[in-house]
């Protein structure tokens, strides 16, 4: 049906209310990063003057930014990959008959609700190499996991593991909630016709999961990306800058080095490739719909 004028300004008007907040939280704060990457601004609020794509270059050519987005990726990958696996097998574990399940449906978002700091406070317990119980744990049986988050070598990993456990409950619960929306009469006649468990999640529950899935990579990869909080409390992006992802790289160049434009030049990039890289997943990745 045709929409009337009326009608056309009164949907302006319902959704003005949440353009003006996204202008403001958003746009506004992006193009502020945008004109601050274009002067030689070292403190924030200091004088500064125009120097253009000075900054950007300067910022291509440092090694560390390189080493930081690097360093992102795989902190990308491992977390989606760690936390897929976690957050499948838990729903589908929650979808089992039982008081184990029933109960387990309420406090397996516990790691989840459990601050940030707290999570950090806790894991750096238990890890350490003195007193940590994980670490006697192991000892008890005859291995050494010396200081994780002290070793460049196995830093990163550690940090993935710690965020991973924190962050895969809200996974977990919004897959239950998919699994739940799947018709049990699908399912049963699968199993009629000889479709054992796992040829039925692979050919029924797997595609029907796909537009929820679809939604919860592209959000949860972008979140995970800017993971700043855990990492920085944790390690502070070392031992031997192991654990700098590119929040951290950004935050230490504004606040530690004081190059604000550099790091503004920095965030900016950053956007460009996160822009890039989820239109790329939205082309390829994007459930067909159906006819």
């Amino acid at each position: 049906m045709r929409q009337t004028r009326r009608e056309r300004v009164m949907g302006y008007l319902l959704i003005s209310p949440i353009v003006i907040v996204m202008a403001v939280v958003i746009a506004f704060p992006l193009v502020n990063a945008f004109t601050t990457s274009l002067q030689n601004e070292r403190t924030i609020g200091s004088p500064a003057e125009f120097v253009g794509l000075e900054t950007y270059a300067t910022v291509l050519g440092n090694s560390a930014f390189w080493d930081a987005l690097g360093r992102s990726g795989i902190w990308l990958i491992l977390n989606m990959a760690v936390q897929s696996v976690l957050a499948f097998s838990t729903a589908l574990l929650l979808q089992r008959k039982g008081r184990w399940s029933r109960t387990a449906r309420t406090w397996i978002v516990l790691p989840w609700v459990i601050p940030t700091v707290a999570v950090a406070v806790v894991w750096e317990w238990m890890l350490n190499s003195n007193y940590g119980v994980i670490a006697y744990l192991f000892r008890g049986v005859g291995i050494d996991l010396g200081s994780p988050f002290g070793d460049p070598s196995v830093a990163l990993i550690a940090v993935i593991l710690v965020n991973s456990w924190h962050w895969f409950p809200l996974s977990a619960v919004v897959i239950y909630g998919a699994l739940s929306t799947i018709p049990h009469e699908v399912l049963e006649a699968a199993k009629m016709d000889g479709a054992g468990a796992w040829r039925s999640f692979w050919a029924i529950t797997f595609p029907l999961l796909q537009p929820v899935l679809f939604a919860l990579a592209l959000v949860g990869s972008l979140w995970s990306f800017n993971v700043f909080d855990t990492v920085y409390l944790i390690t502070g992006g070392g031992p031997v800058a192991s654990t700098t992802t590119m929040p951290v790289f950004v935050y230490d160049t504004a606040f530690s080095a004081f190059r604000s434009s550099q790091a503004a030049a920095a965030s900016v990039l950053t956007v460009v490739v996160l822009g890039v890289a989820a239109m790329l997943f939205v082309r390829f990745a994007r459930p067909k719909e159906e006819m």
